[in-house]
């Protein structure tokens, strides 16, 4: 009888950061992979069969026997949320890194991936996207910037006395969001208000989550030595990202931004000092890292910010800044997705379709379900106050199954639509409506029939009562799970004579029913 092969053995430090709440499900659903070793100084975020957490500390002299029989190792352990203790920061980042990468090489291992940083660059802007020949030279006054270079460098001296023994790659990320990464930077960049030294020249390469995870999955299991620039092929510009939220923007001198950034951390007025305050980031070029693999990213840094925006429970004001691709809407819509039980593979099987209809002040999403086979029927179905078309997704479906077309719609102001968040007058309902419904008929052909379900109930206190008589605003209901495109209040209009429906079978018959009053 033959053995089969074994399978990948993976070691990931940090496992309890942003980074591995992204990667860890990427190597989970790779059945190459057997197991992965956890290695954080807290308790796991995540519980898998492959997974074993291990409580340990990067500078521990236990690495190697904990590293024993891994194939590879993910070193995305590092201190990134800003010490007051700049002597155990750098202890942390630079004496534990060289000991991850011996430790690695004396228990086996083929090779160790490093979640680098564009900032081991420094923080001067090049005129031109930057390649991996430009010399990392970090920024001795600041922690992050000088750190990341520094192990770049303890990691290129390494390779070169010990060459062929173990591959070595550095991936240096540009900026990562996505639902996994909350951090002051992400609330920074979706404030009321920005301020920025060199404001019309800063800018950034916003990540998707799910293209880093791919990247480092990839790295896990090629060979890759030295360093290889990851991020998107665009950027956006703050003044750009403050114009796509309505918010206001800022150019402040650099060195009094840094003098009043230094006293406020000091005061602990603010997480961050002045060495955080830059003209924004260098801008690279990644083609390298797609030649080695064929990594390429999903998403656009404009798109990757668009998501940033929404899930921060903020609005995208202009029609040109809305989500129109499947897999960007899908990323912004992965938060509700998991707060009703869709899977990735769920939806995936609904082939849901995406669209922006346009409207004169903006776009409304909706969510396209069809019919298995031709339909004459459909259903504009209105996703009703404070909720989104992801709620009725499976409602949707189930309609589409019995033979009529479904076009889930959102509100002005939800979901994915565009318009100040939560607001809706009359005027917009029916335009979005009107919108929905031509599309009805042109596109799928059909004679369609509008019906609104989804409704989240108010709760009101004493003083929330008597703030909504005052202001028109509805305080809505906390969701069972976050969701940053639910709006925490409500000023919408224009749907209560549309009548209401919770079941597919209540749907159809609306369907039915208005379609025969049609034709009398």
């Amino acid at each position: 009888m033959t053995q089969q092969p074994r399978g990948l053995r993976i070691a990931v430090t940090g496992a309890t950061s942003d980074f591995a709440a992204a990667i860890l499900p990427t190597l989970f659903d790779d059945p190459e992979v057997d197991s992965v070793v956890g290695i954080a100084r807290r308790p796991a975020r995540l519980v898998h069969p492959k997974l074993t957490s291990v409580r340990s500390d990067i500078r521990s002299p236990d690495l190697e026997e904990i590293f024993a029989g891994c194939d590879a190792v993910l070193h995305l352990a590092f201190v990134v949320e800003e010490l007051r203790d700049k002597a155990e920061t750098h202890d942390i980042n630079l004496r534990g890194s060289r000991n991850v990468i011996d430790s690695a090489y004396r228990a086996g291992a083929s090779r160790v991936v490093i979640a680098s940083s564009i900032n081991a660059y420094g923080a001067d802007i090049a005129p031109e996207p930057l390649t991996e020949n430009t010399y990392p030279a970090g920024d001795p006054n600041r922690y992050y910037f000088y750190d990341k270079a520094e192990v770049e460098h303890y990691a290129e001296w390494w390779l070169r006395r010990h060459p062929g023994a173990m591959a070595i790659s550095m991936l240096r990320c540009t900026y990562i969001v996505g639902p996994d990464f909350a951090n002051d930077g992400i609330d920074q960049f979706t404030g009321p208000v920005g301020a920025f030294p060199e404001a019309d020249r800063a800018s950034y390469q916003f990540l998707y989550q799910d293209d880093m995870a791919d990247a480092f999955h990839r790295a896990a299991k090629t060979d890759l030595v030295g360093p290889y620039n990851l991020g998107p092929v665009d950027w956006v510009g703050v003044r750009e990202l403050a114009a796509m939220q309505g918010q206001l923007m800022f150019d402040v001198p650099q060195k009094a931004a840094t003098r009043v950034a230094d006293i406020a951390f000091r005061l602990g007025l603010t997480p961050f000092s002045g060495q955080w305050v830059t003209p924004g980031e260098p801008i690279v070029d990644s083609s390298a890292l797609g030649r080695a693999t064929g990594w390429a990213p999903t998403l656009t840094a404009h798109e990757s910010a668009a998501m940033m925006i929404l899930l921060q429970g903020k609005s995208l004001l202009r029609r040109g800044d809305a989500l129109t691709r499947g897999i960007a809407c899908e990323a912004a819509l992965r938060p509700a997705s998991e707060a009703v039980g869709l899977s990735r593979s769920a939806i995936a099987a609904l082939s849901v379709e995406h669209r922006q209809l346009d409207t004169s002040d903006g776009s409304v999403h909706a969510e396209i379900h069809r019919a298995p086979t031709e339909s004459t029927r459909s259903v504009v179905l209105l996703a009703d106050v404070g909720t989104h078309a992801r709620y009725l997704t499976t409602l949707a479906a189930d309609i589409a199954a019995a033979g009529v077309d479904v076009v889930v719609l959102d509100l002005p102001g939800h979901g994915l639509s565009t318009g100040p968040r939560g607001r809706s007058s009359a005027a917009q309902t029916t335009e979005a409506i009107d919108a929905a419904l031509r599309f009805a008929r042109v596109e799928l052909e059909t004679v369609p029939v509008t019906v609104r379900s989804g409704t989240r109930h108010a709760v009101d206190t004493l003083i929330g009562g008597i703030l909504r008589r005052a202001t028109g605003w509805k305080t809505m209901e906390e969701p069972d799970h976050s969701d940053g495109l639910l709006p925490p209040r409500t000023r919408a209009e224009g749907t209560a004579d549309i009548p209401y429906a919770s079941t597919a079978a209540e749907a159809l018959a609306l369907c039915t029913t208005r379609a025969v009053s049609a034709t009398r």
